[in-house]
């Protein structure tokens, strides 16, 4: 099979779709992933074929629009901001997917890419494959979505899917409609979601079912898989994520540190998270690994007990470390947990708070909403983090992921899928 994978957005929303690629090169399939161009060397370093898609991911977030946005903190500010700047490229991004799957025969694609892929699918008449790595939006009785958790029965747990896909509906109507006509496709009256849904086309989770059981009355087309990982021969080998022969030396001079990295989901007050970072380590004997990522510091404090890189091997980093601070993007969730790390999510937007409640109501860790961080409040979680209470379930459910195969299941479900 030809088969095309379509992302965009951050560091987070490409990775596992390289798993994936790999995972589906291995069975024989021909795969190219299509992400921003900025993005060409990653994938390209772990031998998966890129196709770009036009704009520069870094760049928008490191925008000074961008940080604004993200200094807000606000979840809708920053969607907006992301399909407004979507939008201000739309001639040349369009085309660069048009180009893209006009390549291949089989698409898999995600809900940043959803109007616009679907659109040229029904177009080119090729089929297409969800995925997603963030808590289910489809709607169950049996929990509501996370950001409606106030609550928990039947009906009312259905609803709030329904409110979240209208918001989603909300801001992609005008730009899905538009390109559908643009195409000589009929206008949708009907939500974006639901018209695709009521296609049945395959469905993936790509998330733990041991955080994240799949509801008993879902559709068969829709299914949680487990989490797609990198082979850690494939990380090792690239060239991103080489430890360096300093970082070696700091780790082997005390303690485990403690990791903290938001990767691309950026800090957008930096000021506020130097200042807790030097007062932690002014006020305890913490060593602290941390990683940059996008973020663009210029204070960062010097101290022995801290070291500061952009990027680190994770999975030959985490089992050196006793607790790890992040954001709450899945991706990192389930290699911390993989590792047997206590976790911190500081959870910035759309789905870290849930990640964030899902790591607490199964005390694997602790969550601290950006705007509520202090240092105080941090120093207090990484204490908390480390109870013997947490470390034993951290145990179990690492054990568990381990043992979930995602990858083999989600590959096998899109062979299985597209050669009906």
């Amino acid at each position: 099979m030809n088969i095309g994978i379509y992302t965009y957005g951050t560091r987070g929303d490409v990775q596992p779709y390289i798993a994936l690629a790999l995972g589906l090169m291995n069975r024989g399939h021909k795969v190219t992933l299509s992400a921003p161009s900025d993005f060409k060397d990653f994938v390209e370093g772990f031998g998966v074929q890129f196709q770009g898609l036009y704009g520069n991911a870094e760049e928008i977030m490191n925008s000074p629009e961008g940080q604004s946005v993200l200094q807000t903190e606000n979840t809708i500010k920053l969607m907006k901001h992301f399909f407004k700047v979507l939008n201000n490229m739309k001639v040349p991004l369009r085309k660069s997917y048009c180009e893209a799957i006009s390549k291949v025969d089989f698409i898999i694609a995600n809900s940043a890419t959803l109007p616009i892929v679907s659109a040229i699918a029904e177009k080119q008449n090729k089929k297409v494959a969800l995925t997603y790595f963030m808590p289910p939006v489809v709607p169950t009785k049996e929990f509501p979505l996370g950001d409606f958790d106030f609550l928990n029965f039947a009906w009312y747990n259905k609803l709030t899917y329904k409110i979240a896909q209208s918001f989603y509906w909300k801001f992609v109507k005008q730009e899905t409609n538009e390109f559908r006509q643009e195409l000589g496709l009929p206008i949708l009256t009907e939500n974006l979601i639901t018209y695709i849904d009521n296609q049945k086309p395959l469905d993936l989770y790509c998330i733990s079912p041991t955080l994240i059981p799949q509801p008993k009355d879902w559709e068969s087309h829709h299914k949680i898989t487990g989490f797609l990982t990198v082979p850690n021969q494939k990380r090792e080998a690239h060239s991103f994520d080489k430890i360096t022969i300093k970082l070696k030396e700091w780790l082997h001079q005390g303690d485990k540190p403690i990791y903290i990295g938001f990767g691309s989901n950026g800090v957008g007050n930096k000021e506020k998270f130097t200042n807790i970072l030097t007062e932690i380590l002014d006020k305890t004997n913490e060593r602290i690994l941390f990683c940059t990522g996008w973020s663009q510091f210029d204070n960062i404090p010097k101290h022995r007990n801290l070291f500061v890189t952009k990027y680190v091997n994770h999975e030959a980093i985490l089992p050196k470390c006793k607790v790890g601070i992040f954001h709450g993007g899945a991706g990192t969730l389930a290699t911390m947990l993989r590792n047997d790390l206590p976790v911190i999510i500081v959870s910035f937007y759309t789905d870290q708070p849930t990640w964030g409640k899902i790591v607490e109501n199964k005390n694997l860790g602790i969550h601290v909403p950006v705007k509520l961080l202090t240092a105080d409040k941090l120093i207090l979680a990484i204490r908390l983090a480390q109870t013997d209470e947490i470390k034993h379930n951290v145990l179990t459910v690492g054990q568990a992921i381990r043992n979930e195969n995602g990858l083999d299941y989600a590959v096998s479900e899109i062979e299985k899928y597209f050669g009906e």
